[in-house]
C-alpha cells in the first residue's frame, strides 16, 4: 500500500471503528496496528535519518477521539509527553488530517512556563481556556522567532481537541476528496522537518542549556539519553565517594522502569540505602524534598502508621507517608518522588504493607496518565470534613517510586511470595573492597530528571507492547519454560511475574543497556529465585532443573553431590548461559544437602 492508500483508510474508517470498539467493549489492536505499526514504518523509513523518531498512537488501554502519528527530533523529545514536534492529528468526525507543528499542552496547563525560557511536556487535552490562551501565545513567539513558511497556515484549526488546535503553530489540512499521493505528501513532511530544524537552531538550542550529554533542562527522555543519563548519574555517585557497577545502576534503573517498588537484599552495611540516596540526589530529588526515608518499626502490625488513624477526638491523623505521597500528586513539575523504605522487614511487610501493594496492582491508563485506585477510603476518615476533603481522592501518582532496604538475619522477618511478586528484588551480597589508584576531585553536575526518565511506559502486556511483539514471544517462551519447571512441582507462578519480567527486557532490549542473556539472568534473580524455599525433595529438584536451563546438564560431572557436580560444571565451561544465577542455584543446592533446607538468602 501507498502511504495515500494507508491516510485514507485511516481517515475513512477509523471514526466507525471507533463506534465499534466503545459499542462492544472489544478494543482490538490489528486495526490499531495500521496507525501503530504500518503507517509508522513507512514514514521512518521514508525519513531514515538517525535524528528523527517516529510513533502512532491510537490511544492507551481505549482508543482516543484524537488519534495521531507524531515525528520526534530525539535532541527535543522522543515521547507525545514532552516537547514541540510534528504531529499528523485525525478529525473523526469531519474525517480531516491535519499535518502539524504542535506544542505540548501539560506543563502550560500547570502554569509553569509563565517566567522561564518555555519547556514543554505533553500533549494533553484541555478546555481550560487559560491554558489555551497561554497555547495560542506561545505558538505567536515561536512563529516569531523562526519566521513564516510558504504554503503552511497557523490560522484556527479543529482537530477535535482544544489544546491541539490552541497548540498549533504551523498546519496543512488533508481531506478525503482532496488527499494527495505520495510524492506530495511526503514534500510537505519534508517542508515540516525544515521547520522542525529551523526551530531547533533558532528556538530550542538558544532556550536550552546542555552541558555534556545531558541537558540540564530534559533529562532520560525515553529513547533518548537513557545510557547517557545513567552515565551522568554514576558519575555523580563516584563523585560523592561511592562506587556501583555500571551494571547494578542500569539493572536499579530497569527495575524501577519496570515497576515502581523495588526491594535492596542483603547484608547490613553494603550501601543499600547509601544507593538509593545517592541516586535520588544524582536526579535531583534529594535536596528539592523529593526524597523521604522512612525507618520501619518492628511494632507496625498494620498500615496506620503509612497511611493514618483517627485519634480520640476523632480526628484523623494521616500516616508517615501520606503527606510525602501528596505532596508527589500535588507536584505541577512533573518530577519523580523517591520513597526509600529502610530496613523493611523488620516488620512483617504483609502486615503493614499489604494495602499499598493491593492499590498498586490497580494502576491503569487515564488518557495518558497513570493512576490507581484511592489510597485512603472514605470510611476511614470517621467524619473529619478537612482530612476528607484533603486526602479521599489520593491515588498513587505517577511519580511516586517506592524502594525498601532489608537486611536478611536473624533480626528480621522473610518475604511472603505475595510481597516477592510484587517486586524485583536486588541481592546485595558481594562488597568489593578495592580503591581506586586516584580520587576524582571532579565536580559532577546534578542531572534534573522528569519523570519521564523513571515512569513506566507498559501496564498491560497485550494493550501496551504490540509495538515488540516479537520481542514479547521470544521472552514469553523463556517464561514459559521455566513455569513449567515449577508447575511440575506446584510452586508456578501467575500473569503478574510474566508480564513485569516482559516489561523488564523490553525496556533493556528499547534502551540497550545489558546484553540480553544479562538481562534474563537478572530477572531469574530477582523474580524466580527469591520465590524458592523449603525443605522437601520438589525443591532441590526445582533448583536442579533451573541450573539445567541456565547453565546446561551436569550429570557427568565429578563430586559426591549434585551441587559439586554443578559447581565443577561452573568452573569447566567458560560460557554459562545465565551464570550469576546458576551459582545462587548451586549455593542454594548446597545449603539442601547440608541442612535439608534452603531459601534464597543463604
Amino acid at each position: 500500500m501507498q502511504l495515500h492508500d494507508m491516510f485514507y483508510k485511516f481517515m475513512s474508517d477509523y471514526a466507525s471503528e471507533l463506534k465499534d470498539a466503545r459499542l462492544t467493549g472489544d478494543y482490538k489492536r490489528p486495526w490499531g496496528e495500521l496507525v501503530r505499526q504500518t503507517i509508522k514504518n513507512v514514514i521512518q523509513g521514508k525519513i531514515a535519518n538517525e535524528t528523527y523518531y517516529v510513533k502512532g498512537s491510537v490511544g492507551a488501554g481505549r482508543w482516543t477521539d484524537v488519534p495521531w502519528i507524531a515525528i520526534f527530533d530525539k535532541r527535543i523529545t522522543t515521547s507525545a509527553q514532552k516537547g514541540v514536534y510534528i504531529v499528523y492529528l485525525l478529525n473523526k468526525d469531519s474525517k480531516k488530517l491535519y499535518l502539524t507543528f504542535n506544542q505540548g499542552a501539560t506543563n502550560v496547563a500547570q502554569g509553569e512556563n509563565d517566567s522561564e525560557p518555555i519547556k514543554f511536556t505533553g500533549i494533553a487535552s484541555s478546555s481550560n481556556d487559560a491554558t489555551n490562551t497561554r497555547l495560542r501565545l506561545y505558538a505567536e513567539e515561536i512563529r516569531g522567532k523562526i519566521g513564516n513558511f510558504e504554503r503552511l497556515k497557523c490560522d484556527p484549526i479543529n482537530t477535535g481537541s482544544p489544546a491541539y488546535d490552541a497548540g498549533c503553530i504551523y498546519y496543512k489540512r488533508y481531506t478525503l476528496e482532496s488527499l494527495p499521493q505520495d510524492e506530495e505528501l511526503f514534500a510537505d513532511l519534508s517542508q515540516f522537518i525544515r521547520v522542525y530544524q529551523r526551530y531547533y537552531e533558532l528556538y530550542y538550542a538558544e532556550n536550552t542549556k546542555v552541558k555534556g550529554s545531558v541537558s540540564t533542562v530534559e533529562v532520560g527522555e525515553v529513547m533518548l539519553g537513557v545510557k547517557d543519563t545513567l552515565n551522568e548519574i554514576n558519575k555523580y555517585i563516584a563523585g560523592r565517594g561511592f562506587y556501583y557497577s555500571d551494571a547494578l545502576l542500569k539493572n536499579f534503573y530497569l527495575s524501577l522502569k519496570a515497576k515502581p517498588f523495588l526491594i535492596l537484599a542483603g547484608t547490613s552495611g553494603t550501601g543499600k540505602t547509601r544507593l538509593v540516596r545517592l541516586f535520588a540526589e544524582a536526579i535531583g530529588a534529594y535536596g528539592d524534598g523529593r526524597y523521604k526515608q522512612v525507618a520501619v518499626k518492628p511494632d507496625w502490625s498494620d498500615s496506620t502508621d503509612l497511611f493514618g488513624h483517627v485519634n480520640l477526638e476523632n480526628k484523623f491523623v494521616p500516616g508517615i507517608i501520606v503527606e510525602f505521597i501528596k505532596k508527589a500528586a500535588d507536584d505541577k513539575r512533573n518530577l519523580p518522588y523517591i520513597l526509600c523504605l529502610d530496613e523493611m522487614n523488620l516488620a512483617r511487610v504483609e502486615y503493614y504493607f499489604s494495602e499499598f501493594l493491593s492499590i498498586m496492582e490497580t494502576r491503569d491508563w487515564d488518557n495518558e496518565k497513570v493512576t490507581s485506585d484511592r489510597l485512603i477510603p472514605r470510611s476511614c476518615y470517621s467524619g473529619d470534613e478537612k482530612a476528607e476533603s484533603d486526602y479521599s481522592n489520593l491515588t498513587l501518582p505517577e511519580n511516586l517510586y517506592v524502594v525498601g532496604t532489608v537486611n536478611m538475619d536473624e533480626t528480621t522477618f522473610p518475604f511472603s511470595k505475595k510481597v516477592l511478586d510484587r517486586a524485583n528484588t536486588i541481592e546485595f551480597s558481594n562488597v568489593d573492597f578495592n580503591l581506586p589508584d586516584a580520587l576524582d576531585n571532579t565536580e559532577s553536575d546534578v542531572p534534573i530528571a522528569d519523570n519521564g526518565f523513571l515512569r513506566s511506559s507498559y501496564l498491560n502486556l497485550r494493550e501496551d507492547c504490540v509495538d515488540y511483539w516479537e520481542s514479547v514471544k521470544k521472552y514469553n517462551d523463556k517464561i514459559v519454560e521455566i513455569n513449567e519447571i515449577l508447575k511440575s512441582k506446584g510452586a508456578n507462578f501467575g500473569y503478574r511475574m510474566r508480564d513485569e519480567i516482559v516489561f523488564y527486557m523490553l525496556y533493556n532490549e528499547q534502551f540497550d543497556l545489558l546484553s540480553e542473556n544479562e538481562a534474563f539472568d537478572n530477572q531469574i534473580m530477582q523474580k524466580i529465585l527469591p520465590r524458592i524455599q523449603g525443605s522437601s525433595e520438589s525443591i532441590a529438584e526445582i533448583l536442579r532443573e533451573l541450573f539445567r536451563f541456565c547453565a546446561g546438564s551436569f550429570a557427568n560431572k565429578n563430586g559426591q553431590t549434585d551441587s559439586f557436580k554443578m559447581e565443577n560444571y561452573l568452573k569447566e565451561n567458560s560460557f554459562i548461559r545465565y551464570s550469576r544465577s546458576a551459582e545462587k542455584i548451586c549455593s542454594m543446592l548446597r545449603r539442601y544437602e547440608d541442612d535439608d533446607f534452603t531459601s534464597f538468602w543463604v
